[in-house]
Formats: C-alpha cells, structure tokens, sequence
C-alpha cells in the first residue's frame, strides 16, 4: 500500500504535536506541518487544517467552561481578515514555492516558541494583529498557533487551551470556507484526514494523562528540536528540487509525491 510510510510518519507526528497541544493549548500544527510537508506535499495544507476540528472539539469540550469570550472575539475579528488575505496566495502558489513558505513559516515559528516563555502583554490591538497572522498563516500553511504563542505566552491552564480552542474552531471554519474556494480540498484529503483523525484522538488522550507529569520546559525543547530540524529539511528539498517533483532530490517520501499526488499541481 503506497500511504502506508507517509501515514505512519504523519500519524506519530500527529500523535505527539496532539499531545503537546492538549497540555499547553498550541503545538500540534508546529510539529506536524514539516512533517507532513514532507509526506503528504501534494495534499497540503488541506489535509493538516482538516484534521483540526477533532482535536479542537475535544479541548473546547472539556474545558468550555474556561473560555475567555472577550479574547475570543479580539482575535477572531482579525483572524477573519488574515483568512481573507491567504486566498490569492493559495491561488497563485504551488510546488517549489509553496514548499519555501512551508518552510519560512516553520522557521518563524521558532521565534516565538523560543521567546514564549516571556511573550507580550495581551492587550486588544495585538490580540487582534495576533489573529490576523494566525488566520494567514493557518489558511496558507495550516500552522496559525505561532502568532497567538506570543500574545498568550503569560498565561496557562484550561482558560488558555480553551479559549485557543474556541479561536482555532473559528479559524478552522474560515480557513476550510477559504480552501474550498481555492480548490484546493478533495476526496482523497478528506478519507486521508479521517484515517489521520485516529492518531489525533490518541495524541489528545495522551496528552490529558501527562499533563501534571511531563515539564512545560521539556515539551518546549522538544518542540524546538523537532521544528528546526523538519525546517532544515523543508528548505533542503525545495532549495533541490529544479523545478518538478520528479527531480526534487529530498527524502524518500517526497519521492512518493507521484503516487500521492490527488491531481492538483504541487
């Protein structure tokens, strides 16, 4: 079966920035975006913005009762915009250069996982300049936690995975509406997110049972590992690949692109 190693490497990708989220409010796109990037090139970032509304029920659900309305409306205002903003890029790029704004959007992730632990203060204008980044960079890469990391890096608990939640829902609506009229969604990204979805549930529960067990400071040295290496790679294959996916010289998975491919131009 041709998935059977991209599903797999997406699958603990997914299984771990789960986890990660489901302990600190944001991670799993960080971690899984280079991942599945390299796995699923031609079915990105349709298949990782699919798989965030089951994990966004569960955290909301849980933990609705903590939900900051207020912060919810400051960043979902400019969210919408940022979403808006992302259709003309997801309708002019692909292939070599949508795999350089994967990868400029990974090593930007960076800066504010590196700073969070500082941040900024909330206040309603960077809550809403905050959304509008995370509405671009969520439609165009599938990855829109950096931004909000930053504006929200003060606080945690279940108000902050809540509320990120309920954001995230919000985002993830807007940014499938988006995709959609881009199209840039099809069958195969939906059967391939519902299998995915599997190893998202059990990231999730994973993460609520290490929640008081595993360091804040551990998962986040674990993220910037993981993130700047996949970075590295991103960059690598398209710094390599001159000018189709049969020459592009990155890892074996990248080679599947072929077999993988849904029809779309990459």
């Amino acid at each position: 079966m041709p998935y059977h190693v991209p599903l797999l490497v997406s699958g603990l990708a997914l299984l771990f920035g789960s986890a990660v989220e489901a302990a600190t409010g944001y991670g799993s796109a960080v971690v899984a975006l280079p991942v599945m990037e390299l796995a699923f090139p031609s079915h990105m970032p349709a298949l990782l913005i699919l798989l965030g509304p089951p994990l966004i029920v569960l955290m909301v659900g849980i933990e609705r009762t903590y939900i900051d309305a207020p912060a919810v409306v400051q960043v979902s205002s400019g969210l919408i915009f940022g979403t808006v903003l992302a259709i003309p890029v997801l309708a002019l790029v692909s292939g070599r250069p949508l795999r350089l704004l994967f990868g400029f959007a990974t090593l930007a992730a960076l800066v504010p996982l590196t700073v969070m632990r500082s941040g900024v203060a909330r206040t309603p204008p960077r809550s809403f300049a905050a959304g509008l980044a995370s509405g671009f960079m969520g439609t165009a890469t599938g990855m829109s936690g950096p931004p909000l990391a930053v504006v929200f890096a003060h606080e945690h608990g279940p108000a902050v995975r809540s509320t990120l939640g309920m954001v995230y829902g919000i985002g993830s609506a807007f940014s499938i509406g988006a995709l959609l009229l881009a199209r840039r969604i099809d069958t195969t990204d939906l059967w391939l997110a519902a299998l995915l979805t599997v190893p998202v549930v059990m990231g999730f529960v994973a993460g609520r049972l290490l929640l008081k067990r595993v360091s804040r400071r551990f998962l986040h040295l674990v993220i910037l590992g993981v993130v700047g290496g996949c970075a590295a790679i991103l960059f690598l294959s398209a710094m390599y690949s001159r000018g189709g996916p049969e020459s592009c010289s990155a890892p074996v998975i990248l080679d599947r692109r072929r077999t993988l491919g849904s029809g779309r131009p990459v």
